[in-house]
């Protein structure tokens, strides 16, 4: 079963939310239980919510909702109105802030991987290197890599995020990027990388890069050429756009962006989240908004569009049409 829609996700902070309250009604239960039985993907959204939130000591794990739905109000009767409004409020903004990062596996860039990395960014944050051969590299937010330059070779390994290159001349030593899908040998070059976790993403801006992915798949891409590859497949070549590069000034440049791309885009510079409603996703977006400002960003969007920013929780950001 695909991953619960954000708005499902939503629905099932706010039940448990209601639940853990301790007053809701006989009613309000049975609209629960009403709304749990719609869907499979209601019940999924419980069981994250459920998993995600550690705050309740009463609560046991049991692979039955319902049974824990029971035992949530329960376990809550004693509790006076003011404390229980209190620590639902704390409950929910723990779900949306450490929830979005389990259920889109949006991974902290301080894990133990990054921390023992040559270099590392963590979220919001862009730093630039030079290395000891004269080339460059730019590390977006929540990367990491490691350096290993040898007599033969310069090698980069991308264990997490993106980063852009600019390579110094050195005919005698070859210079690689090692990702988790294959290898890129760049041929005197500017070039970006992604790693999309599911794939990567190679855009070329000067020169030549050759690809090999694991699976031993080739191809090389020349100056204003973008493709995404896999383990065993390269994707068709497209043109790279140059706006992308913006990231390296602290901009995200939109040219015929939708909004859910361009949110997409911002969520990857903070720790919140910023969550897009069906009705507006394919909005039409252009122009420069600041990347170390999220907030400002949004501010920004509602001026252009009919569009308006609400916070559903703490660390949850809701964009949504503007209603009359």
């Amino acid at each position: 079963m695909a991953e619960p829609s954000h708005q499902t996700l939503e629905e099932a902070a706010e039940w448990f939310a209601l639940l853990r309250d301790g007053q809701a009604s006989n009613e309000y239960k049975l609209a629960w239980h009403q709304w749990l039985d719609a869907k499979p993907e209601n019940k999924k959204a419980w069981l994250y919510v459920e998993k995600i939130s550690h705050s309740f000591e009463t609560l046991q794990q049991t692979p039955d909702p319902q049974s824990t739905a029971d035992n949530l109000f329960t376990a809550n009767q004693r509790l006076r109105q003011r404390r229980r409004l209190l620590s639902g409020m704390v409950s929910i903004a723990a779900i949306g802030f450490v929830g979005h990062f389990s259920w889109n596996k949006k991974w902290f860039p301080d894990s133990v991987m990054a921390l023992a990395a040559d270099y590392h960014t963590s979220v919001g944050q862009q730093r630039n290197i030079t290395l000891a051969d004269g080339s460059q590299i730019w590390l977006n937010t929540a990367t990491a890599i490691n350096v290993d330059f040898t007599a033969q070779q310069r090698r980069i390994q991308l264990l997490h995020g993106e980063i852009y290159i600019e390579t110094a001349k050195a005919p005698d030593r070859s210079f690689v990027v090692d990702t988790s899908q294959g290898r890129l040998t760049a041929l005197g070059t500017q070039f970006n990388v992604m790693n999309h976790q599911k794939d990567i993403e190679l855009a070329v801006y000067e020169g030549r890069v050759a690809v090999q992915t694991n699976n031993a798949q080739h191809a090389e891409l020349q100056q204003g050429e973008t493709a995404r590859f896999r383990a065993n497949q390269i994707q068709p070549k497209q043109p790279s756009i140059t706006a992308r590069q913006a990231w390296r000034q602290g901009l995200l440049v939109a040219e015929d962006m939708t909004l859910q791309e361009l949110i997409a885009e911002l969520n990857r510079y903070q720790h919140g989240y910023i969550n897009i409603t069906d009705e507006i996703a394919q909005l039409k977006v252009y122009g420069s908004f600041p990347l170390s400002d999220t907030n400002r960003a949004l501010v920004m969007l509602t001026r252009v569009l009919p569009i308006q920013v609400r916070q559903v929780f703490p660390g949850w950001i809701k964009v949504e049409p503007t209603r009359s």
